[in-house]
Order: structure tokens, then C-alpha cells, then sequence
């Protein structure tokens, strides 16, 4: 299992840090998870070695804007890139 930190700043963006974001991706598969999406989180997607195609699962641990507002955009571009998306909400 690997962690790829794509955002660590929370609250205030940086130059060099963004809003929350990580991935877990894992050795034996190409699939790989997200856990949070701020802001311009598929930006730095495009600087990873992840490919959202091979994304099967984001998580969002709390809808403060910080770790959710890059979602639309995010699942916006894998749309039209033909990523196909199915929702579903799990609260606990």
C-alpha cells in the first residue's frame, strides 16, 4: 500500500501545497482510492502517476470545502473522459 499526498495545506492553499487530498493505491492493482478532494486536486492528479480511470472509490471525510469542493470539477473531467461514474453514500 502506498500514500500519495496530492493536498496538505486544509484551510490555506499555498504555491506549493493545496487543499486536502490523498490516494491510496495499492501494490498488486492499478486501482487506487481518494480520501478527500479539495480544491484543484485533479490538477495535481495530472502531476501523479494516478490515472483517474483506475479510481474506484472517494471518501470524504467531512463536507468542509477544503476537502470537497474539487469534487465537481474532478468528476466533471473524468466524465467527459469517459470515465464512468456510479454514486452511492454511506454515512456512518
Amino acid at each position: 500500500m502506498h500514500i500519495h499526498f496530492l493536498g496538505t495545506s486544509s484551510g490555506v492553499p499555498s504555491q506549493t501545497r493545496n487543499t486536502s487530498s490523498s490516494a491510496i493505491s495499492f501494490d498488486k492493482t492499478k486501482s487506487w482510492v481518494m480520501v478527500d478532494c479539495g480544491e484543484a486536486t485533479q490538477h495535481q492528479l495530472q502531476k501523479s502517476s494516478l490515472s483517474f480511470f483506475h479510481l474506484d472509490v472517494i471518501c470524504i471525510s467531512h463536507v468542509h470545502g477544503d476537502h470537497c469542493y474539487g469534487l465537481p470539477g474532478l468528476l466533471s473531467s473524468m466524465a467527459m473522459n469517459g470515465k464512468k461514474i456510479s454514486s452511492s453514500s454511506h454515512r456512518t
